[in-house]
């Protein structure tokens, strides 16, 4: 099955997830499934996985095994789903959410399936960006249990990223309420943050990541994330130190990873991107930034991150896969300059989900294009999420200044 050089992996799923760090932490840790992968023809490579000596592979094996002894062991199975998808989203790879969803083939079309199993199934739907049918999975356990916490959360996460930010508050507010938690501050602070109310939300996480009892790596560089997101937003220095301790405390998240190295990049120290992402290349959302700073330093390896990008993109479409578009539209405009072909993609993106770097990519392509139609749909988002971000607030002041 190795018979290219190019490494044709499926587009990662980069989206915010739960966001992605919360998505870590409800699952509680990441191992891989040992169900191999079937690639689409002889031209792929598998070479880009975990190896065989990683201890989370080895883990794995074991619980397949004593899966394949009792296959119809739902409980089993979940805990093997859920290691999958954890990975999935560790690794922003959508092979291994796949495998998820395959798991739980014997029950996902069941008609009364468990709580565990609908909010799981909604979470692998979430990370396909399935969010219409993920939320009619957790609208569905919250009628039957409203107090079930991690749907709320789960749901507040969909709802964020789809850019439904009322809903999104009042869930977070309900987890609040049934179990208060850093989990649930955070997830009030990110939405908050990103619909006019980012003082009190950097006041409330800074206070509740101070005094947490929990200190959970995971939940914790979630907060710092958080913060470092609002601070960049607001053009503060201090996001530097906050992404810098976040990763300290979960140094090998693709979410945290990516929001750095853009926030270097758009601080002009590409150089700092190469050195951060090194030997980070099997990760597309990763190789991108990886090429952007290539670009800006002028590494001759560039030409080579082009076509590998390409490649992948290429395989994703290939496959029906649709969670690249926001990567590919910078993709196409940062490093192939196709301005039209970025704002095709923006525009399919925007259909999806719409987070403050969705609306940031949206804008550069429709600046690039010369689209004053879409430049004026992300202008009435930020002015109806008040969303602070000094990219976009002088647009959004600019756009209804014209309009009157």
């Amino acid at each position: 099955m190795q018979k290219s050089a190019k490494d044709v992996r499926p587009a990662s799923p980069t989206g915010r997830l739960i966001p992605a760090i919360l998505a870590a932490w409800l699952l509680g840790g990441a191992t891989l499934h040992a169900t191999p992968y079937i690639p689409g023809d002889d031209s792929e490579v598998l070479e880009h996985v975990l190896p065989n000596t990683d201890h989370r592979m080895q883990d794995i094996r074991k619980l397949a095994a004593l899966i394949a002894q009792s296959p119809g062991d739902e409980n089993r199975a979940l805990t093997l789903a859920s290691r999958q998808l954890a990975l999935g989203v560790a690794e922003s790879d959508p092979r291994f959410v796949g495998y998820a969803q395959g798991t739980l083939a014997p029950w996902w079309h069941g008609s009364d399936p468990s709580i565990p199993l609908q909010v799981l199934r909604a979470r692998i739907l979430q990370a396909q960006h399935n969010f219409t049918s993920a939320k009619q999975d957790l609208e569905q356990v919250l009628h039957k249990d409203p107090n079930y916490v991690e749907a709320h959360l789960v749901l507040a996460g969909v709802d964020e990223a789809t850019g439904d930010l009322g809903p999104a508050s009042q869930h977070c507010a309900e987890a609040g309420r049934i179990r208060p938690s850093l989990a649930a501050i955070a997830c009030a602070a990110s939405v908050d943050s990103v619909s006019g109310y980012a003082d009190r939300a950097y006041a409330s996480l800074t206070l509740a990541t101070s005094r947490a009892r929990s200190k959970d790596p995971v939940l914790q560089s979630w907060a710092l994330t958080v913060l470092a997101e609002i601070e960049d937003r607001r053009n503060d220095p201090g996001a530097g130190q906050h992404f810098t301790d976040a990763l300290a405390q979960h140094p090998n998240d693709v979410y945290i990873l990516t929001a750095y190295a853009d926030y270097l990049l758009a601080h002009n120290r590409a150089a700092d991107v190469s050195r951060l992402l090194a030997g980070k290349e099997r990760i597309d959302a990763l190789l991108l930034r990886l090429a952007i700073a290539a670009r800006d330093t002028g590494d001759s390896r560039l030409p080579d991150y082009i076509v590998a990008l390409a490649d992948r993109y290429t395989a994703a479409q290939a496959l029906g896969q649709s969670l690249h578009l926001r990567d590919e539209s910078r993709f196409e405009l940062d490093l192939r300059g196709n301005s039209s072909r970025a704002l095709e993609l923006a525009r399919q993106n925007w259909a999806v989900q719409r987070t403050p770097l969705d609306a940031r990519i949206y804008l550069a392509a429709a600046q690039a294009a010369s689209s004053g139609s879409d430049i004026k749909i992300v202008a009435k988002f930020v002015a109806d999420t008040r969303l602070e971000d000094f990219r976009l607030q002088d647009l959004a002041t600019r756009q209804t200044a014209a309009a009157q």
